[in-house]
Parts: C-alpha cells; sequence; structure tokens
C-alpha cells in the first residue's frame, strides 16, 4: 500500500492538472503542480469539515481521473524561441549514471520508515493525527497554525500507505525538479550542458538529498518556486495572461507549503512589474492570494492573527507569547559558533549550520559573470529574493530554492571543459561514502543505505528501536495511558508514532505558562515580594496597578489580595480583568495559586497596567500583591471611586516574602489545565534539569511515576 498511497495521489493530482490545462500549453511537471494545489486544497476542506477519510480521498481521486481521461486528446505544446542542442550520447550517459546513483540512493531512503527530527514530531506527526480523526484537532499550537499544503497531500497518501507513502510524495516532486531545470534553462536559452551543470549541483547537494527523501517539505518548496519561474518565462515570451495567473498560482502554494514561500509570491509579483505589465502583475497576485487564502483566514479566525504563529506583536492573540515567539526567532537567525566569514565554507563542508550544499557552493560566485547577459541578471535578480529567509532561519535548507537558481547562473559561464570538472567534483565529492572520509561527525545528511527497512525486510519497528530513542517513548506512551488523555511535554516526542495529545512546552501559550509554573516551583531564583499599599477606607469601584516607567525586566504578578479594614474580600467571577498587555491571562493573577502568574512576557514599556473592575463599589482600604518583578520595579496604585475618577492611592514597598513549597500547586495548576499526564527528559541540556527535579521526589509534587523509556519519564498528575 505504501506504493499505491504515493501513486495515487500523485496521478490524482496529475489528473486535475490536466484537466484544468486541457486548452492550456503546458508540461507534464506544470500540470503536476497545478494539480496538486487543487488536490491541496481538496484535502483542506476536507478536513475542515471532518470528512477526510480514505474513501473520501478514494473518491475524490476518481473524479480526477475520470476528468482527465473524458478530456484526454493531445495536449498541445509550448513553441520553443529557439532550438537548443540537447545532450549528446556521452553527456546522456554522463547523467543517467549520476541521476541514477544518487535517485537510487535517496529512493530507498524515501521508502524507509521516517527518522529525520521534523518529519517525526509535525510534517508526518500532523497528517497521522488528521488520517486519526478525519479533520484538524480541536487547539491551536505553533505547528497546528503554520501553513500545512504539502502535508495536506501527505494525508492523502499517508491514509492508504503511511508514513513512507507521504515521503514518497515528496519525492516525487524532489524528482521532477530535475526536468524543471533543464525545461527553465532551455526559456533562458542556456545549452543543456549549463542546466546538466545547474541540476547536477542541486540534486546531489547532501542537505537536498536529505530533505527529498524525507517528509520534509523543502524541496517541493523548491519544484514550485521553479515551476513558478517557469511559467513566468512562458508568459514572458507568449504574452498569454493563463500564464501569469497560473504562476501566481504555482508561487502562492510556495507560502501555503511554508511561510518563507511568500518571497517566491514577491518575486513572481516584482518579475511581472519589472515588464511593465501591470495587468499580468494583478493577475499573479490574485493567483497567489486564492492559494494563501484559506490558511490565513483559517489563522485569523481561529487566533485573530492571519499569519499566526508570527508577527504576534502586530496581532496580540491568547495563544502565542511574543517573548516565546522572540526567543524562537533568536535563536534561528543565530550563527552559533560560526563566524560570518566562515559561513560559505560552513555551507558547503561543515555542516554547523544544519546541512551542506557540497564544494560547488564556493564556485556559485563565479556565476556573477552572468550579469552581462539578461538571463543572468533576471536569475541572480531572483536569488537575492530567495535568499532573504535564510537571515531568519540560518539552516541551510532556506538556502535551497536560492542556490536551485544560483547554480543556473554558474552553469551559463562555465566553458565546456569547466562544466564537466563541475559536474565530476560535485557528483564524486557529495557521495556519502565520500563526505565520510572527512566528515565524521553525524551532520544533516543521508548516512545509510536502508535497503532491508525500505523492502520491509526489517520490520518498522526494529528500524525505528534502532534509530529514534523517540520512538521508544512513543511505544511507551501508548501502552500507559488512555486514548483520549491531555498530555504535557516537557521534550518534543515522535507524533508520527504516536496517537496521543501530546502539548510540547513552547509550542503554545498555555504551555509556556505551565512550564513557567514548574519552574517557578523548582528552581525559586526569582524571589517573591508583598507589595502592599493602605490608604483610608473608602468606596471604590475598581484598582489599578500602573507601571510609570519603562525598564529591562518583566512586571507579573503571582496573586491580589483585596482588603476592607482586617478583612479580606473574596474575589467574584463578576470582577472584570483588564490588563495591558496580555489581558487574557489577567486571571492567573486571582487564582489563590502562588505557582501561576500573570507576566507581560515582554519587556516593561511604561503605561502598563493591571486593572480590577469591581461588579459595585466596596469599601477598600489595602491591596497586597505578590509579584516576583524586580524589587526596583515603581509601581503606581489607583483607586476609581464612585463618581468614576482615578486617584493616586500610593506606591507600594516590597518585603521579601517567606518562602514556601510551591510544587503541590504547581501540579494542581495542571490539572485545572485538564493535563493528566507530563513527560519529562532526565540527563542535560534543555528541560532536563526539571525532569531531574521531580525525579525521586513525586510525592512532594502530586505525581505518580508510570513509566520510563531511556531518559524520559511518564508521571501521571495526581
Amino acid at each position: 500500500m505504501i506504493l499505491f498511497g504515493a501513486a495515487f495521489t500523485l496521478l490524482t493530482s496529475y489528473a486535475w492538472g490536466r484537466v484544468l490545462l486541457r486548452k492550456t500549453p503546458a508540461p507534464p511537471e506544470i500540470a503536476l503542480g497545478l494539480g496538486a494545489v487543487v488536490q491541496s486544497l481538496i484535502v483542506f476542506f476536507l478536513l475542515l469539515a471532518h470528512g477526510a477519510r480514505w474513501y473520501t480521498f478514494l473518491l475524490t481521486g476518481a473524479l480526477a481521473i475520470a476528468g482527465w481521461l473524458r478530456s484526454a486528446g493531445q495536449v498541445p505544446s509550448l513553441p520553443r524561441k529557439n532550438p537548443i542542442a540537447p545532450l549528446g550520447r556521452p553527456a546522456l550517459f554522463a547523467a543517467t549514471a549520476i541521476f541514477g546513483a544518487y535517485g537510487l540512493w535517496y529512493f530507498i531512503n524515501a521508502l524507509a520508515p521516517e527518522i529525520l527530527a521534523d518529519g517525526i514530531t509535525y510534517h508526518l506527526g500532523l497528517p497521522y493525527e488528521y488520517v486519526r480523526l478525519g479533520g484538524f484537532p480541536d487547539r491551536v499550537t505553533f505547528y497546528d497554525m503554520t501553513p500545512q499544503a504539502m502535508e495536506m497531500l501527505y494525508t492523502m497518501a499517508f491514509s492508504f500507505g503511511r508514513h513512507s507513502a507521504a515521503k514518497l510524495v515528496e519525492f516525487a516532486f524532489f524528482l521532477a525538479t530535475v526536468p524543471l531545470i533543464f525545461r527553465i534553462g532551455r526559456r533562458l536559452q542556456l545549452s543543456d550542458l549549463a542546466s546538466l551543470v545547474a541540476a547536477v549541483i542541486y540534486f546531489c547537494a547532501p542537505v537536498v538529498g536529505a530533505t527529498g527523501s524525507s517528509s520534509y517539505n523543502d524541496a517541493a518548496g523548491v519544484f514550485f518556486t521553479l515551476a513558478a519561474f517557469d511559467t513566468l518565462l512562458v508568459w514572458r515570451d507568449s504574452g498569454d495572461s493563463r500564464y501569469a495567473a497560473l504562476a501566481g498560482v504555482l508561487a502562492g502554494f510556495c507560502y501555503a507549503i511554508k511561510v518563507p514561500g511568500v518571497f517566491t509570491v514577491l518575486a513572481a509579483v516584482l518579475f511581472a512589474l519589472a515588464q511593465r505589465r501591470f495587468r499580468a502583475a494583478a493577475l499573479v497576485t490574485l493567483g497567489a492570494a486564492i492559494v494563501m487564502a484559506p490558511w490565513l483566514i483559517r489563522n485569523a479566525v481561529l487566533t485573530g492573527n492571519p499569519v499566526a504563529p508570527l508577527l504576534n506583536a502586530v496581532f496580540p492573540n491568547p495563544y502565542f507569547h511574543l517573548a516565546t515567539e522572540r526567543e524562537l526567532a533568536a535563536n534561528l537567525r543565530s550563527l552559533g559558533p560560526v563566524r560570518p566569514l566562515a559561513v560559505p565554507w560552513e555551507l558547503a563542508f561543515g555542516d554547523h549550520l544544519d546541512g551542506t550544499f557540497g564544494p560547488l557552493l564556493l564556485a556559485l560566485p563565479l556565476g556573477l559573470l552572468a550579469l552581462r547577459r539578461r538571463a543572468g541578471r533576471w536569475c541572480w535578480a531572483a536569488v537575492l529574493i530567495l535568499a532573504l529567509p535564510w537571515f531568519s532561519n540560518t539552516g541551510a535548507r532556506f538556502l535551497m530554492p536560492a542556490v536551485a537558481v544560483g547554480a543556473l547562473a554558474l552553469g551559463m559561464v562555465l566553458p565546456r571543459p569547466a562544466a564537466w570538472a563541475a559536474i565530476a567534483i560535485q557528483a564524486v565529492l557529495c557521495w556519502p561514502q565520500a563526505i565520510a572520509l572527512w566528515e565524521t561527525r553525524y551532520a544533516f545528511r543521508l548516512h545509510d543505505f536502508p535497503l532491508r527497512a525500505a523492502l520491509r525486510i526489517e520490520p518498522e519497528s526494529a528500524y525505528l528501536e534502532r534509530h529514534l530513542d523517540e520512538f521508544k517513548l512513543a511505544r511507551m506512551i501508548e501502552s500507559q495511558t488512555p486514548p483520549d488523555v491531555k498530555i504535557l511535554g516537557l521534550a518534543g516526542v515522535a507524533n508520527a508514532y504516536l496517537a496521543r495529545d501530546v502539548r510540547v512546552t513552547w509550542q503554545s501559550a498555555e504551555a509556556d505558562r505551565l512550564l513557567d509554573t514548574l519552574r517557578v516551583a523548582t528552581f525559586p531564583t526569582e524571589p517573591l515580594f508583598d507589595w502592599k499599599t493602605t490608604w483610608p477606607l473608602q468606596s471604590l469601584r475598581a484598582l489599578r496597578f500602573r507601571l510609570p516607567v519603562s525598564g529591562s525586566g518583566e512586571f507579573e504578578i503571582s496573586d491580589i489580595r483585596v482588603y476592607s479594614g482586617d478583612e479580606l474580600i473574596y474575589t467574584s467571577p463578576h470582577w472584570n480583568l483588564r490588563a495591558w498587555p496580555n489581558s487574557w491571562e489577567a486571571p492567573l493573577a486571582l487564582d489563590g495559586n502562588l505557582a501561576t502568574r500573570w507576566r507581560t512576557w515582554q519587556p516593561i514599556r511604561r503605561g502598563m497596567y493591571f486593572e480590577i473592575r469591581l461588579d459595585h463599589p466596596q469599601r477598600i482600604s489595602a491591596v497586597l500583591l505578590y509579584s516576583r518583578a524586580p524589587r526596583d520595579l515603581m509601581l503606581e496604585v489607583y483607586g476609581q471611586g464612585s463618581d468614576g475618577r482615578w486617584r493616586a492611592l500610593g506606591a507600594p514597598y516590597p518585603l521579601r516574602h517567606p518562602n514556601e513549597d510551591l510544587r503541590a500547586a504547581a501540579t494542581l495548576a495542571m490539572r485545572r489545565a485538564g493535563y493528566r499526564y507530563l513527560i519529562v527528559p532526565t540527563g542535560a541540556g534543555g528541560n532536563a534539569p526539571l525532569g531531574n527535579a521531580l525525579l525521586g521526589q513525586e510525592p512532594e509534587w502530586g505525581l505518580e511515576r508510570v513509566e520510563q523509556a531511556g531518559r524520559y519519564y511518564l508521571f501521571r498528575i495526581k
């Protein structure tokens, strides 16, 4: 069923493309691309309707194939501007040997079970859940909100052939990129040898092979980027506006695959504008918008942020913390230990940037000589735009579209002997065993030829247990927890092999808060202070705590107590709480739990406040605020009288609060949030110190140790 799942998904996509392009000349790659856009959208709407089942996929496929066969005829072909001399017999033999050898290596890895990190967490974890549920899950987390156009196709393939079927869908688009490179080369009036240089540089690159033979969607993103480029060239040469709209659709799908694909849309629109064809630019924009809209609208409806989980400063919402987004962004754009001048070497050979392109990456600057030609200028303009996402995520994968186009520019300028030398160097030095001669670290590339696992001679479970501790953890969780349980994970899990709802700490505001609660109870490094303000007894209808100056730290409130004389005024669910920022979490400041807290989740800015609006005026004389904010914090307290006027009530002075054991309170917060199990790592790194602190102290926390898988522990929340 693996091959059927992949083949049926791809055939359905191709059929839709041929149905829509029955009167429009287009090569097979473009028909496949357009049909994939259509089928991806069909799966999206089936998931919205909770009707995504194998039989509905079978029906949509049957309809597409029937429509194709009914309208089948001679497909009109595009005229060529000028004939290009094809590769000679020796060149064809060399190309067949290179692409055949690498292609076989990649195919076997694609056929084997998924073991790469992003694949086992969300690229296949989400399709697995969609197939189980028949629709989108009822939650909002980081990966739930990212565009998932390829994951829609994975879902269809997964429903028939599970993990490897989905991987083969990505692999097919990876393979289809090679003829697309030759097609673009011919439209740019390059020799096929120049295109062969570009195709070998791209196809043999270790990072490209690893992504193209896995469920990572980057290789598909390159395919659709080049498909949009090719279609734009057809529009430029023919003037047919249909191709402008088609290019917009293909470019928009790049965003639907992954957010950085928006730069493909930008490049496509700028290309049309550069031709001074404003109507065509509008068609490109419209085509892209149609494909992008479902994901933007879904995000806006669910979170209020159309580009969630990003840009939360522009679109504040209760589902994602700005501080977490900024921390993640800083980590992704960091070069780590790599010095800026060493970046080219690392991307070519070193793998400190999560992947390498091989030695020919260092030769790409020679392609600047192509700026003398119009085609070269178009290529380098595209390279500059397509490379921009890398500055926000320095992983090598984010340069794949730029490298593919830059390789065409290099192929333009290399004389025949140098072109053959470039092909030989890239093909030989990028071969996995050749890389292993000088690179002994476990880098992001293919290492094995898992033939036994690919053919299922070695059982899938045995292969996964050899390669993934996360798989052992997934099996342990499934055997020890009920299917409808909600689990908090302090470490990533293999969702692709786990039929449970595990919320990982950094992926949502709710999980963020619970991680913060656990840290407060485990490592009370921030002292708790009592900030008390008293004044003559008076009738008030609201209280406000305001920050008069900006600062570098955060403001937070663990609890608030309001007094009338010596008597505590108990909180009421009818009180209206307001705060700026993060008003959604204001109730945490009045839940009576010192382990939870309302936080600004961003540095203090002048005018930030927390406000309590009572359900009716009450006689109040004091307020006690518990906070871990810096002791030198400037804080003002105001009260609103029955006349509606605000008056200053004073400025509280902090006193150190006695130490309290908050471990049971932290566990209570998890239980109130609906969690019944907790997964923790132990050892070193990440959240392991938290796991170390829990281990052996289960009674003090109100936890029960259930099972262990390597360095991971599963606890039940009592």
